[in-house]
């Protein structure tokens, strides 16, 4: 009987991601045909044959009981040529570049090259590797995706979405800190990365509708990415190699998490660990950039010349609304039954607590609950080797609590740093004199510390402290892949 109703949990699951990314796409697609004629002539038109395909309101409503199962079978088929329909004019709208990697990767017949030799058993983490005939029955059909190559099992994959209903940006415009702020007010959040000295914001009001973005910053090719239903935002540096990749939205989920796909091979990849899953690119994993979401403010007080993810995309005007309204709030609803089976989850921890989450160098993780931070602002601890300290501060908002971004609760940022500097291993605490609590003190030397690691003043100032790769989850998702974490919550430090 439990098996039978955690079978039934998976399959509302799978329907509720399903709604949920179509209306999604829906709402992205709708208000790209009002975009002005500037927009569209920066992104490439669909055809007329893809124009010609509007959704109409009674299709995109779903079946009542009383209607006949022919009846909804019928609207069933008609919902989902409409959202293979809007996906490919999402596809369509990719860069040219984009189209002709496409068209080069299905090319039939080739004998193409995978990252590992075909007869490699493992990947070089030691992960199996299947190698079979097979592919999915369901997803995939139109995908040049080699599925006999995998180390995951296809019933780990649910289809919330046909491939790119979730457009991802490639090549996106940006504005300046002041011009953002004409509209975004201090607590807005962010993720933010610094390349080179090349420093963006990516506000989660426009990452919550696209999930992925391409560009090159600081001379470096990355992808910025973001799950809304994990609440993880990572960034990877995108080339390997030789090659630079880029990225979209499969459609698929692992654990309610992002699977992304290649262009260039159509191989999927985990969001969470950047790894290759299925298809010729298995055995390779993406290399983390340090990324944090902080708050507008913060970002303007550090870095008062980054520049911002621009909201004119050609998308949707509808940024700052949030999809996912109190999902990041157990009490009213959350992620709980919706995306994942209660019974599965670690009980250390509440499903929907956010947690700082590390992988070490040995792969082994730690997690230290936002609970915890939120009374105890200053952690230090060694991990894997690591002697690191974990800040947080008030300030940024939640992107999943409310309708609209701007009215959602403060939650915090945080962020996660190796103690030691020019070869001492320094101590922090809160600074006393910071009502804000926004900033720290070392106690060698009483400088002041902000959360992007900087010593703002005092006798360091103008030191930076070696940032330890860390990501924001919560729990359900970190614990899905990493079941031998260590946790560091409130009952584990009292």
């Amino acid at each position: 009987m439990q098996s039978i109703r955690n079978s039934l949990r998976m399959v509302s699951r799978a329907r509720t991601i399903t709604l949920l990314a179509l209306a999604a796409a829906m709402a992205l697609l709708l208000a790209a045909s009002a975009c002005t004629d500037d927009i569209q002539q920066a992104q490439p038109q669909p055809q007329s044959g893809a124009q010609d395909a509007q959704p109409s309101t009674q299709q995109d409503q779903q079946p009542t009981a009383q209607q006949q199962p022919a009846q909804r079978e019928a609207q069933s088929v008609a919902q989902q040529e409409q959202q293979e329909q809007l996906a490919q004019q999402s596809r369509q709208a990719q860069p040219a570049q984009d189209d002709q990697r496409e068209q080069q990767t299905a090319a039939a017949g080739a004998e193409r090259p995978t990252f590992l030799p075909r007869d490699a058993a493992e990947t070089g983490e030691g992960i199996p590797i299947i190698r079979d005939d097979q592919r999915h029955p369901v997803y995939g059909r139109d995908w040049s995706t080699e599925w006999g190559i995998r180390i995951v099992e296809f019933d780990e994959l649910l289809q919330g979405a046909v491939r790119d209903a979730i457009p991802a940006l490639s090549g996106p415009r940006y504005v300046t800190l002041a011009e953002a702020s004409t509209y975004y007010d201090d607590n807005i959040p962010l993720v933010q990365i610094n390349v080179n000295g090349d420093v963006r914001g990516y506000p989660l009001e426009i990452l919550t509708w696209h999930e992925i973005v391409n560009d090159v910053v600081g001379g470096i090719p990355v992808t910025v990415t973001f799950c809304p239903l994990c609440n993880t935002a990572i960034a990877f540096e995108s080339q390997i190699g030789e090659t630079v990749y880029q990225f979209g939205v499969s459609g698929l989920l692992r654990n309610s998490d992002l699977v992304m796909y290649d262009r260039n091979t159509e191989s999927l990849w985990q969001q969470s660990s950047g790894r290759a899953i299925v298809g010729r690119m298995v055995g390779a994993r993406l290399q983390y950039l340090p990324a944090s979401v902080v708050s507008v403010g913060q970002l303007r007080s550090a870095y008062p010349d980054a520049l911002v993810l621009s909201r004119e995309t050609g998308w949707p005007p509808s940024y700052g609304q949030n999809p996912y309204r109190g999902y990041d709030n157990p009490t009213d609803g959350g992620p709980y039954g919706f995306f994942f089976d209660r019974d599965s989850v670690d009980p250390r921890l509440p499903p929907a607590e956010r947690v700082v989450a590390i992988e070490g160098p040995s792969g082994a993780a730690i997690a230290y609950s936002w609970s915890f931070l939120q009374g105890q602002p200053v952690v230090h601890d060694t991990f894997d080797g690591i002697d690191l300290v974990v800040f947080w501060t008030p300030g940024a908002r939640s992107a999943l609590d409310a309708s609209v971004i701007s009215q959602a609760r403060e939650v915090g940022a945080t962020a996660v740093f190796e103690t030691a500097l020019d070869g001492r291993i320094f101590a922090f605490l809160p600074n006393p004199d910071d009502p804000s609590g926004r900033t720290f003190i070392d106690e060698q030397t009483g400088s002041v510390w902000d959360i992007f690691g900087r010593a703002i003043s005092g006798e360091l100032e103008g030191a930076q402290l070696t940032r330890v790769i860390h990501s924001d989850h919560f729990w359900f998702a970190w614990q899905a892949f990493h079941a031998d974490t260590e946790v560091v919550d409130v009952a584990a430090a009292g």
